[in-house]
């Protein structure tokens, strides 16, 4: 019994290291850009040894990939509003708009997303990773879209693309321009919707 509890509490305080060394990562690519740091500054940043980084990442690019897959838990409540049985167009394009402009908008996530598609064009690889949860999101925002679009994947693309980059608009900004970045997006989503 107490050597499965010690193996219970190893791997708890595994987990606990790989969770700080992906802040850690993401703090430092949020500071100073993805090349330019490196995985000695991010053993740093952690407070652990290089040798003990490289025993839960081989590279940065596992990093970004953890970090894509905390993306998608993240973006799990979303997707469950999106698919909620029986709700259509605008009680759920709106609700979800909102929620996600507000995850977009924060500073930290605006700055990291900036960074993450910076190296999407340099590394397609890199896009590959975060590929999953956007596919989800838009096959789930399709059916929200009015039958009008001669291609709702597309249009589910597009209305994705529209609410990021208005988070990204509006992180940093002041509260005032911050809401009437989110009443212009919503202004434009609901016409899309509903067109006048």
């Amino acid at each position: 019994m107490q050597d499965q509890t010690n193996k219970l509490a190893r791997a708890d305080k595994s987990e606990l290291r790989r969770q700080r060394i992906i802040e850690a990562a993401a703090t430092l690519f949020i500071l100073k850009g993805f090349h330019q740091t490196g995985m000695r500054d991010i053993a740093g940043q952690a407070g652990i040894s290089l040798g003990n980084l490289y025993n839960h990442f081989k590279g940065k690019h596992e990093i970004i990939a953890a970090i894509a897959e905390m993306e998608t838990a993240e973006m799990e409540p979303l997707l469950d509003l999106l698919e909620t049985p029986g709700a259509k167009g605008r009680d759920v394009l709106i609700p979800f708009a909102k929620a996600y402009f507000r995850t977009c908008s924060l500073p930290e996530n605006a700055a990291l997303s900036a960074e993450i598609i910076a190296e999407i064009f340099r590394n397609p690889e890199t896009g590959r990773a975060f590929s999953g949860t956007r596919k989800r999101l838009v096959t789930a925002l399709e059916p929200h879209l009015p039958e009008t679009f001669s291609n709702r994947a597309a249009a589910a693309g597009l209305v994705l693309d529209l609410i990021e980059r208005a988070g990204q608009s509006a992180a940093g900004t002041s509260d005032r321009a911050h809401k009437d970045i989110e009443t212009a997006l919503l202004e434009m989503l609901m016409r899309t919707i509903e067109p006048v």
